[in-house]
C-alpha cells in the first residue's frame, strides 16, 4: 500500500493519501470487522440471557434498538 503524508507549512501532518483501490480494500475490511464485532456482541448477550445475567427482549424491543 502506497501511503503519502500531507503536511502543512509548519511540517505538521494533516492528511494521509492512499490510492482509491487501497481505500476500497481498507473500507471492505473495516466493514467485515464491524460485522464480526456485532456478531460477537450478540453472541455474548445471548450467553448472558441464558445465564440469567441479562433480561430477555421481545422482537419488537430488539427492532426498536436498531
Amino acid at each position: 500500500m502506497n501511503v503519502q503524508l500531507v503536511s502543512n507549512t509548519k511540517g505538521k501532518v494533516t492528511a494521509v493519501q492512499i490510492l482509491v483501490k487501497d481505500w476500497k480494500e481498507v473500507k471492505r475490511k473495516l466493514e467485515a470487522f464491524n460485522i464480526a464485532e456485532s456478531i460477537k456482541t450478540g453472541y455474548n448477550e445471548m450467553l448472558q440471557i441464558e445465564n440469567g445475567q441479562l433480561e430477555e427482549k421481545s422482537f419488537e424491543q430488539f427492532l426498536n434498538e436498531l
